[in-house]
């Protein structure tokens, strides 16, 4: 048995029970309010008041103090998908620490990262994490004064995307997963059995409320309408829903279908997470996401435990030995009156080179030379001039026969065009695009995407023309540098 803390909100939650890879069950459930002002957005803001609350609660319930897993959802966290080859683990910490290098943050940072590639391959994607050293110390340090003996800290993102990958992620391809908890909303989308994208919004209005559903059923609607900016071809098969009351399942799929959203909801079940006793899964999803045990590479107390283990060699290597730096006192003395008598003869050196620079022969051969270079320089920086236009008239791109062509083959099959006029300043086509049938819309656009002779293709979406009886398509085809050359 293992015991979870998830610390969001103003909420503590802990779950006490079995982990897995393939199967988690949950024993016993606990939710409990912290005191006001010691926990917001599921930091700890004030330390002595928190641990004394926790203090009395631990012994009320007469939780373990061992075995202890900490689930922590903060915005501290960063985390970016990543593509890299498969290769072992230190390389594959360098190449996440290479990926964060471009973040504004501290070089005293633990990585962690989620393997989201179900089988194994040249390249594989995963969700990696970053957060401050100082940020997990801070938190051993409160709950080793508490008594509570901490096994792992994983972060509450990485965690939730595991359980998604080990439930849903195993029946079903396409779909979204909404976790109600309180004030914050968290989406996930899962595209063609594959995480996507994740997103946490808050909610000013009470959890199982009318306007609570209108909030979640908008968030569906964004969630779409950002696939259909992606480009996403998927439809969403279904939208899961967890942390409500299951009688109300009704009311949010009714908000939703108020919205014209046709996709199906559901609760979230699955025979790998299994709750027993009083426990509800819909109740404790986000803590008992931290008894999934696929991956290690996402605790951090373990990335924390190897630093510090480095830094502790570190040190002992920087060892004082008094023997050495007398030795090499003495060697710095020798160098330096070597130098000393190295540096009179250069300083005399020096006299005879600055009469030499100094006389009149040589200072009238230098004016006449700074005379000849500014010459010199006026005419290159004239030739430069002329070269520079004629490589700027070469980087204009030209609408010529070629160019039409190849636009006329993205549309072959699914849309006809005509060109109406080139901007040659702008590099902008304009032309008339039309198809008689919707679907056939994406295709060209997509056909039009993958040429390279484009530097944009901006599609603001289509209407249809009662004249023609056709759908018009709105886009205009900005050209690439030097197309058509």
């Amino acid at each position: 048995m293992n015991t979870v803390i998830y610390l969001s909100n103003q909420q503590i939650q802990v779950v006490i029970g079995s982990p897995g890879e393939r199967k988690v069950v949950i024993e016993k459930s606990y939710t409990v309010e912290a005191p006001e002002g010691s926990i917001i957005n599921g930091m700890i803001m004030e330390q002595d008041l928190f641990v004394e609350f926790m203090k009395e609660f631990w012994a009320a319930n007469k939780l373990p103090i061992k075995d202890v897993i900490l689930v922590l959802n903060s915005s501290k966290f960063v985390g970016k998908m990543i593509e890299m080859p498969e290769m072992n683990a230190k390389k594959t910490h360098d190449f996440i620490f290479r990926e964060f290098a471009d973040i504004s943050r501290s070089d005293n940072c633990l990585f962690s990262y989620l393997n989201l590639s179900a089988q194994k391959s040249k390249v594989k994607k995963v969700y990696a994490e970053s957060i401050e050293t100082d940020f997990i110390k801070d938190y051993l340090d409160i709950f080793q004064e508490i008594g509570i003996h901490l096994k792992s800290i994983v972060s509450g993102e990485s965690s939730l995307i595991g359980l998604t990958q080990m439930t849903l992620g195993k029946k079903c391809r396409t779909f979204s997963l909404l976790v109600a908890e309180g004030s914050i909303l968290t989406t996930i989308l899962w595209i063609n059995g594959n995480f996507y994208y994740l997103n946490s919004t808050r909610s000013f209005h009470e959890l199982d409320s009318e306007e609570y559903a209108v909030d979640m059923a908008r968030s569906v609607s964004q969630l779409i309408q950002f696939m259909q900016a992606h480009q996403i071809e998927e439809k969403l098969e279904c939208v899961v829903v967890a942390g409500i009351e299951r009688s109300n399942l009704q009311m949010y799929e009714k908000a939703a279908l108020q919205m014209e959203i046709a996709t199906p909801f559901q609760l979230f079940e699955s025979p790998a997470l299994i709750a027993s006793g009083i426990a509800d899964v819909q109740k404790c999803l986000r803590p008992a996401s931290g008894l999934v045990t696929g991956d290690k590479n996402v605790d951090l107390l373990k990335q924390y435990a190897s630093e510090a283990k480095k830094k502790k060699s570190e040190k002992e290597k920087l060892g004082i030995n008094v023997l050495p730096i007398a030795i090499s006192a003495a060697v710095m003395i020798l160098l330096f009156a070597i130098t000393f008598t190295i540096l009179l003869i250069r300083k005399t050196e020096l006299k005879q080179l600055e009469d030499y620079n100094n006389s009149p022969e040589v200072i009238t051969g230098v004016a006449e030379f700074d005379m000849m270079k500014v010459r010199n320089d006026y005419l290159n920086a004239q030739y430069q001039a002329i070269k520079n236009i004629d490589e700027n008239l070469q980087t204009y791109p030209v609408c010529d026969s070629n160019i039409m062509e190849k636009i006329e083959d993205c549309a072959r099959g699914y849309a006809s065009v005509s060109f109406d006029a080139f901007d040659a300043q702008q590099g902008t086509i304009q032309m008339t695009a039309s198809s008689d049938t919707v679907d056939n819309i994406n295709c060209f656009i997509a056909e039009l995407n993958q040429q390279d002779i484009f530097n944009k293709v901006d599609y603001t979406g289509y209407a249809f023309n009662e004249t023609t009886q056709n759908w018009d398509i709105h886009v205009t085809c900005t050209l690439a540098e030097s197309a058509g050359r």
